[in-house]
């Protein structure tokens, strides 16, 4: 079965999350994985979610994992088609899921398949992890590494356009609740409100984005804060005693929430914001890998030698689990077809050429890695 033909399946499981169901795509995969030779196992998260594993070799020598998502983002929007029926249409499949992320599930899939028509690893295992609940809460990935082992390597296939992408940024977001006395609106203000203070509050996240501008990585944009959410009502004729914004602060690898919400509070207190609180809301850390690491330099290699030309190692644009396998010393980088500005769209697409190649590069990684 190939890579296309898979896509086709995985995109008519409608996995959006939450819910989630994803277990229903697992057990495709699996039962489709099993006819090849894998050893398969439906990892059950209750709810009609699961994650998918599936290993091929028992030699002695490493472990590489090729991991993915199930789920995908709502299919919001006029989509021209049914986005859970993949179309094809002058070189593109479009559908939900296509670049995000199951047209690199389906290429992984392809790739090690022929890996085990080759007669399998020859110094090592290849496991295929697909998990549940990326795109929410990483209920899978974190069942995941509560019972399994390490891997030596590992393989995201986010859409990176086929680049090979080692660092994403984290997130940190939390809820800043300005607060001042209500008042009836007829009343004069004797003081600031909490919607003059939400009104001050955004020149500050301004402020602070200039001076976070400063900061560097090797690859990474440097940290940014975005307001996501403003809410201050009560009632129509009443000024609120508080307003309340949620805060979208992408951060760099190493940075702890703690860390970023002591940068919120004194960005806030230089326009003498002081009277608020700050409630955490959601954290996932960076993650990265040094460009200078072994198997960095063996995925590019074989990329310039597939494309043809250089490549260096890129940022992912956003963030995904890799920094959750790199806490459990696996070396793990973040490398797919498509990318997000196709993939996060009404009429989601993957590019026929992109999946083709991914599969071909996924197979020259297998290759070099474990026979």
């Amino acid at each position: 079965m190939d890579a296309i033909d898979l896509l086709e399946q995985l995109v008519s499981f409608d996995t959006t999350s939450p819910p989630g169901n994803e277990r229903s795509a697992a057990m495709f995969l699996a039962e489709v994985l099993k006819n090849y030779g894998f050893h398969c196992e439906v990892q059950e998260l209750g709810n009609n979610r699961a994650n998918l594993i599936a290993v091929i070799g028992e030699g002695a020598g490493p472990e590489l994992m090729l991991n993915g998502h199930l789920d995908v983002v709502p299919a919001h929007g006029q989509w021209r088609s049914n986005p859970f029926v993949m179309t094809r249409e002058n070189g593109r499949f479009y559908g939900r899921g296509t670049s995000d992320m199951k047209g690199g599930i389906a290429a992984m899939c392809e790739a090690a398949i022929r890996i085990s028509q080759k007669g399998g690893p020859k110094k090592g295992r290849l496991k295929l992890l697909f998990v549940a609940d990326e795109e929410c809460s990483n209920l899978g990935t974190m069942k995941y590494l509560e019972v399994y082992g390490a891997s030596d390597y590992a393989i995201i296939g986010e859409p990176t356009g086929l680049e090979i992408a080692i660092a994403h940024r984290g997130v940190s977001r939390n809820y800043v609740d300005l607060h001042a006395p209500a008042r009836h609106a007829a009343l004069p203000a004797e003081e600031r409100d909490s919607i003059e203070k939400a009104g001050l509050s955004i020149w500050a996240v301004k402020r602070l984005n200039r001076e976070l501008s400063a900061m560097s990585h090797e690859v990474l944009p440097p940290p940014c804060i975005s307001i996501t959410m403003m809410h201050g009502y009560e009632k129509d004729n009443v000024v609120p005693g508080t307003t309340r914004m949620l805060l979208d602060f992408r951060i760099l690898p190493g940075m702890s929430q703690q860390q970023a919400e002591k940068l919120i509070r004194n960005g806030l207190r230089k326009y003498g914001l002081t009277d608020c609180s700050i409630i955490p809301h959601f954290y996932m850390p960076g993650g990265e890998l040094p460009s200078d690491n072994p198997f960095v330099g063996l995925c590019l290699e074989e990329r310039r030698r597939l494309f043809q030309s250089e490549s260096r190692p890129q940022a992912f644009g956003a963030s995904c689990e890799q920094c959750f396998f790199v806490g459990h010393g696996i070396q793990t980088l973040i490398c797919g077809p498509g990318n997000l500005t196709q993939a996060h769209t009404v009429d989601e697409f993957l590019e026929e050429g992109q999946i083709r190649k991914a599969v071909d590069l996924y197979e020259r990684i297998i290759d070099k890695t474990i026979n």
